[in-house]
């Protein structure tokens, strides 16, 4: 039993609990908290210009590990500005942790300086919202926290500090940490109707999404898929979850498909859904963006309420995805003739099968017509002449960041435009959908990966939403790549205008757009303007050479903002302009 101030305890919990990183910015009402910190090397942290960005570093933080991260906090306006990210990561299943100040407890309810109901504001968005009025259970509620934002469905929790607890003496026990929770098993009745169904399928389809990942169901997915010959789409947030030149690995759902993924989707007779919502944005719940009517669909998701939420299932399976494949390789290999346990990847006989002879076929088709396209030499540039000039000069391994702004949203869903072959190694919004999102946590990739490359995607509309980030990328020395895709627009919306309100166009257009590449100079980063098609290649490559001197780096390339709609409907499946849900 060691004696403490609050503050330090604070600290040698979120040591004890593996946490490295921290992402805040301070203010008196948490400065103990700091001091500690300043005493703990071994936890790094980053100082943000914008406690929104906090949270986006954090949530892009779990998202490429798995793990919880932390936000630290001031009172006030510095936990208000945490709540747009904050809500990212709970609709996201993000375990992020938010150590934010408050005003004493002997001035409560007493119209306090930046006094204000954190706790009850945060209880929407978070799995666990609590205010601590002792200083003797902080630490007691901190194990709480790291046990309730892992378990199950993970998710963000709150802890309300009051300001004078802090510099309290508390006694510190021998701690231990909460670690990962135990993963959940399925109901065995259950796990036998899925292998009965898809063992009796003539078209099965799997579907990969976000609770894949945050299982770190990788191998098992894909050794059910090669095992059954089952093509695998995947949800925006599950991409990663199978490398996208995998034999079997077909595209996305709904405004994220392809011609081929749309295909396999509408003929499946059994589509086996793991840790997938189908949420609006992956089926505007319609015919033909869902599983058909006659097509029994198997969901598995660790949360009971996600169970038949947006599509109802025939098959619902609860439990842990890691878990529940598990359970289902081996309900299946005890029922096919002759198999026995395989020793490495069952690619071998795949390429002469029809369904996956198809898929190679689709995709090639649609990966000629696109780099037709990125060929271009148009002015303004094509944007996919810019996605696909950064996936060919990028290393296979890089970390991409895509946001939701002007095409970023476009670019996240035509899945053949950048493809991912590694899991966890892609930064993406929830359903949720913030612009500016995954802009400001793409630094977070370099906190993760020293050594890999980062890029990201984002629209001109949402780069002016986070470009304090730039400061924080420079001076932590996280040399990431930022390329802006500017038409000059809210490209997304204008493009709603032009389609289905007879190009009356109000307040989607910048009549003012700043000089990107000056501010990122500015901020200690490379910066460039690319207006030539001819440059493209060469910025990228100057970008990286920045990045390789620890230099984050601003590309602004002018692109067709009257291409968003062209490379849509050319390349993927979307609502009818007259569709209410566009």
């Amino acid at each position: 039993m060691v004696e403490m101030t609050a503050g330090q305890a604070i600290v040698e919990v979120l040591k004890a609990e593996g946490i490295r990183c921290v992402f805040g910015l301070p203010g008196g009402h948490i400065i103990d908290i700091y001091d500690a910190l300043y005493a703990t090397p071994e936890i790094r942290h980053v100082l943000v210009r914008h406690e929104y960005a906090a949270a986006c570093m954090a949530a892009g933080y779990t998202q490429l590990t798995g793990e919880p991260a932390v936000c630290l906090v001031t009172a006030g306006p510095g936990a208000t500005n945490l709540l747009t990210g904050i809500a990212e990561a709970s609709v996201g299943s993000l375990p992020v942790i938010i150590l934010a100040g408050r005003g004493a407890t002997g001035t409560v309810y007493r119209g306090a300086s930046q006094e204000i109901a954190t706790d009850r504001m945060f209880a929407p968005v978070t799995k666990w919202s609590v205010r601590v009025d002792q200083a003797g259970l902080l630490v007691e509620a901190l194990r709480q926290a790291f046990t309730i934002a892992r378990g199950g469905k993970p998710g963000p929790v709150l802890i309300d500090i009051p300001r004078d607890l802090l510099g309290q003496p508390v006694a510190l026990p021998s701690y231990q940490p909460a670690g990962p929770p135990a993963r959940a098993a399925a109901d065995p009745l259950r796990i036998k109707a899925a292998a009965d169904a898809l063992l009796g399928a003539a078209r099965p389809v799997i579907v990969a999404g976000g609770g894949t990942v945050a299982s770190g169901a990788f191998s098992e997915l894909r050794e059910l898929a090669e095992l059954l010959t089952v093509p695998v789409l995947t949800s925006l947030s599950g991409r990663g979850s199978i490398p996208d030149d995998h034999p079997l690995s077909a595209g996305g759902l709904g405004a994220h498909r392809n011609p081929v993924s749309a295909r396999l989707l509408a003929d499946a007779d059994v589509v086996l859904g793991l840790g997938t919502r189908f949420e609006e944005m992956e089926t505007n719940w319609r015919p033909g963006f869902v599983p058909g009517p006659d097509a029994c669909y198997v969901q598995v998701d660790v949360d009971p309420a996600e169970i038949g939420r947006s599509v109802v299932a025939q098959i619902g399976v609860v439990g842990d995805i890691r878990q529940v494949l598990g359970q289902l390789l081996a309900a299946v290999r005890g029922r096919l003739p002759g198999l026995g346990v395989p020793s490495g990847p069952a690619l071998d006989g795949l390429p002469g099968h029809p369904r996956v002879h198809a898929i190679g076929a689709g995709i090639s088709e649609l990966e000629k017509a696109i780099d037709q396209a990125a060929g271009s030499d148009e002015v303004p540039i094509h944007p996919l002449r810019v996605i696909r000039a950064v996936r060919s000069l990028f290393p296979r391994d890089t970390t991409v960041a895509i946001d939701v702004g002007c095409l970023a949203q476009h670019i996240a869903g035509a899945f053949p435009f950048f493809r991912v072959y590694e899991p966890r190694s892609l930064i993406v919004p929830s359903s949720f959908y913030g612009m500016g999102f995954a802009a400001a946590a793409l630094p977070a990739a370099r906190v993760v990966y020293p050594g890999r490359p980062a890029v990201g995607f984002v629209g001109d509309g949402s780069f002016q939403m986070v470009m304090n980030v730039l400061p924080t990328a420079a001076e932590h020395r996280l040399p990431v790549t930022w390329c802006v895709l500017n038409d000059g627009a809210l490209g997304s919306i204008w493009d709603i205008q032009a389609l289905r309100f007879g190009r009356r166009i109000l307040g989607t257009e910048f009549s003012l757009q700043p000089d990107f590449a000056k501010i990122a100079d500015a901020c200690g980063c490379y910066g460039r303007r690319i207006e030539d098609p001819a440059e493209v290649d060469s910025a990228i490559a100057e970008a990286m050479a920045a990045n390789e001197r620890g230099q984050p780096a601003v590309l602004d390339f002018a692109v067709a903002r009257s291409r968003l709609r062209q490379t849509r409907e050319h390349f993927t499946y979307y609502p009818d302009p007259g569709d209410d849900v566009l």
